[in-house]
C-alpha cells in the first residue's frame, strides 16, 4: 500500500497531487507506538509526519527505524504527552504498553469485559503540551502541520483537542479519532462529548469502524448476537459543501488537502462531490472521477475472490462458518450500505 496512491498519474497530474507535492500533507500522528498509523501509507511520499509518543524508549526506537528506512517524505517523533495544557502529568504505564494513559483504567470495567493488559506497572511523571503552543507559540515558524490528525491516547483526545482550537480551525480539515463509549479509564469524555466538542468547531462525523466487546458467555462458533460497542475510529471532516457545518471560507490548499484526506479515508463519494461540485472542470473533472472511480473499485474487484475463499474455509470447517462469516463482516462493515441497490 505504500505510495500506491501517490503512483496513480490521475493523481499526480490533479490539483491536489501537485499541491501535496508541491508542500506535503501535514500528518500529526499522536499516540504513535508502533508506527506511524496506516491510513496515510498510500501518500506516504508526499507526507509530512510529526508523531508524539510518551516513552522516551519507543521514540528512540522509531526515530533508528526511520533514520535507517523512512517512506516519508519528512518524518520527526517528540517523546512528550499532548493534553489540553502544558505542564507535567502523571502517565499510568500498564501491562500491555499500548493501553497505557493519562487515566487510570476503570477496574469495574475491566473486570466485567475480562479485558487483560490493563494492569498497572508503574505510574510516572511526563511533560506534557498542546497542539496550539506548538504550532503557534513565539519563535514557532508558520507551516502546515496539522492538516490531518489522528489521536489514539487511550482516553485523552478530547483535552487533545481542547488545547488545539486555533489548530482545529485554521489547520485541520480531517481527523481520525479513537472514541470511546463507556469508560474504560477513569473519568474520560465518552464519543458524544467528543463528537459535541468538534461540531461546535465546524467539523461533521463522517463514520467509524467500529470494535465491540461482551463477556463472552457464549461461545461464538455456536452462537450469534449484539455485542456492546466498546471503542471506535471517528472519522470527521470539514465539510464546506450545502449543508455541511464548515462556513468559513476555505483556502485552495485545503480544499486540495481535504479532497486527499478523503481518499485516504476512503470516503470516496465525498471525494467526488468536493471535486466535481466546486473546482474540478473538464479535463480535471474527467481525472478526478476517473482517479476516485479507480480507487473505490480496488476492494470491489476481489470481492469475488474474497467470497469465494470464505466459502472454502467453510466448507473445509464447518464448525467456524459463525466466526468465519463474521471476520469476513466486520473487515467490510466500514465499506458502504447496499439497501438501496437493487438486485
Amino acid at each position: 500500500m505504500i505510495n500506491q496512491l501517490l503512483q496513480n498519474p490521475d493523481f499526480t497530474g490533479s490539483a491536489p497531487g501537485e499541491a501535496l507535492r508541491t508542500q506535503p500533507l501535514g500528518f500529526v500522528d499522536v499516540g504513535a507506538r508502533g508506527g506511524v498509523h496506516h491510513v496515510v501509507e498510500r501518500l506516504a511520499g508526499v507526507t509530512s509526519v510529526l508523531a508524539f509518543e510518551p516513552d522516551q524508549e519507543e521514540c528512540l526506537r522509531l526515530t533508528k527505524e526511520m533514520a535507517a528506512n523512512s517512506p516519508w517524505a519528512n518524518y520527526s517523533i517528540e517523546p512528550i504527552a499532548l493534553a489540553g495544557e502544558t505542564g507535567t502529568a502523571p502517565l499510568y504505564v500498564l501491562k500491555s504498553a499500548v493501553n497505557s494513559s493519562l487515566r487510570a483504567p476503570n477496574p469495574d470495567f475491566i473486570k466485567r469485559y475480562g479485558l487483560t493488559g490493563f494492569e498497572i506497572s508503574k505510574v510516572v511523571p511526563v511533560p506534557t503540551t498542546t497542539l496550539d503552543a506548538l504550532f503557534f507559540g513565539p519563535g514557532r515558524p508558520a507551516g502546515q502541520q496539522g492538516e490531518f490528525i489522528k489521536l489514539d491516547t487511550q482516553s485523552t483526545e478530547s483535552e487533545i483537542l481542547r488545547g488545539a482550537e486555533r489548530t482545529l480551525d485554521e489547520r485541520t480539515v480531517a481527523l481520525l479519532v479513537e472514541v470511546e463509549f463507556y469508560e474504560i479509564y477513569q473519568g474520560q469524555p465518552l464519543f458524544s462529548e467528543v463528537e459535541l466538542q468538534l461540531r461546535q468547531r465546524g467539523f461533521s462525523f463522517y463514520g467509524f469502524d467500529l470494535r465491540t466487546r461482551s463477556a463472552k458467555m457464549l461461545e461464538k462458533r455456536k452462537s450469534a448476537g449484539r455485542e456492546r460497542i466498546f471503542y471506535a475510529d471517528a472519522i470527521f471532516f470539514k465539510d464546506p459543501l450545502p449543508g455541511g457545518l464548515w462556513k468559513k471560507p476555505m483556502s485552495r490548499r485545503a480544499w486540495n488537502v481535504l479532497f486527499a484526506c478523503a481518499l485516504l479515508l476512503e470516503h470516496y463519494d465525498f471525494a467526488l462531490q468536493l471535486a466535481l461540485e466546486t473546482w474540478a472542470r473538464d479535463e480535471e473533472a474527467v481525472r478526478l472521477r476517473r482517479l476516485v472511480q479507480q480507487e473505490a473499485s480496488r476492494l470491489a474487484v476481489r470481492a469475488f475472490d474474497d467470497v469465494m475463499a470464505l466459502a472454502e474455509r467453510v466448507r473445509t470447517n464447518p464448525e467456524t462458518a459463525n466466526v468465519e462469516v463474521g471476520k469476513f463482516v466486520d473487515a467490510r462493515r466500514h465499506l458502504a450500505d447496499y439497501d438501496d441497490v437493487k438486485a
